[in-house]
């Protein structure tokens, strides 16, 4: 039996006092591991039950922005989170409303806005974010947001690149064991053998960081999710492999599983989160689960 994992909102969204909001983050280094996937299906579900948030999206692929409504053209003369990172624009500056896209064009009426959730979105520039955080001195960029951080938002949602350097780096240094830190991984065991790189990086963050008081420094593993599962018609002998695994391994961290669907591929072709496009689906209905087990009950309306 599965052990019920630790609920990330037992401590409230400013954990010990701080003035910075709860950090659930999305990190692994694999490529396609469905990170973006199951960020923006939980901070949107989450969203939509009254919780206000965030997306910090860090990959230069952009599919977490994509999936929220701002493809390049979207996001074009617009700052995104390269901007952020040098100092050339604040948060709100580059923060937008989260959205569907409803019609063609650009234009206001071509989407509809997801309530209670922006996004901080991502760009090409980002591929090259290591080199100028390391040739500019921009390491404490995160440190310095966050310790200035004014606003009202309750979850910061940050989807990591497909690797570990500077940028995840100088994000991880800022939560502590009271943030979620998520990998999300396909139900492959190919994918799962992966999973102990992250441990020791995330080793190597907390030894780099022991005693600095100006960040937490103690990134944490504090559940995992499984994607990709088999259903009824979904028997191949390799995802069930790989639960396998998971159990063995992991039982103590992973969440409800998510169920193999078509569904859930379709949301990079129509750059719409999961819970807009095919809200029947399994991985929508499983990823709801998700959310309640995270803690994120649904609020009374207004």
């Amino acid at each position: 039996m599965k052990a019920l994992p630790r609920k990330i909102t037992d401590k409230g969204f400013r954990p010990d006092g701080r003035n910075w909001p709860l950090i659930v983050s999305f990190m692994i280094d694999c490529g396609g591991s469905t990170k973006s996937s199951t960020g923006t299906a939980l901070a949107v579900e989450a969203a939509r039950r009254g919780y206000r948030g965030l997306y910090l999206d860090l990959d230069a692929n952009r599919s977490g922005s994509r999936v929220l409504g701002y493809d390049d053209t979207a996001l074009e003369g617009r700052p995104t989170v390269a901007d952020l990172v040098v100092g050339k624009a604040t948060l709100d500056e580059v923060a937008v409303p989260a959205r569907v896209r409803i019609g063609p064009g650009y234009k206001e009426n071509a989407f509809e806005t997801i309530p209670n959730l922006r996004l901080l979105p991502a760009s090409r520039d980002l591929s090259g974010a290591d080199t100028t955080i390391a040739v500019g001195s921009y390491g404490d960029w995160f440190v310095n947001l966050m310790h200035n951080y004014e606003g009202d938002d309750e979850v910061l949602w940050a989807d990591f690149p497909a690797k570990y350097g500077k940028l995840p780096y100088s994000v991880a240094r800022m939560m502590d064991e009271s943030d979620a830190l998520i990998p999300s991984v396909r139900a492959d065991p190919k994918d799962l053998k992966l999973v102990p790189d992250l441990f020791t990086e995330l080793e190597d963050i907390r030894a780099k960081n022991a005693g600095n008081r100006f960040v937490p420094g103690r990134p944490t593993v504090s559940h995992m999710v499984l994607t990709s599962t088999p259903t009824a018609s979904y028997t191949e002998a390799l995802p069930q492999r790989a639960i396998d695994l998971a159990e063995n391994l992991y039982g103590h961290l992973l969440l409800p599983y998510v169920r193999y669907s078509a569904e859930a591929k379709k949301i990079y072709e129509s750059d719409c989160p999961i819970e807009y496009l095919a809200p029947h689906s399994y991985p929508a209905e499983d990823y709801r689960k998700i959310v309640t087990a995270l803690g994120f009950e649904r609020r009374p309306a207004a």
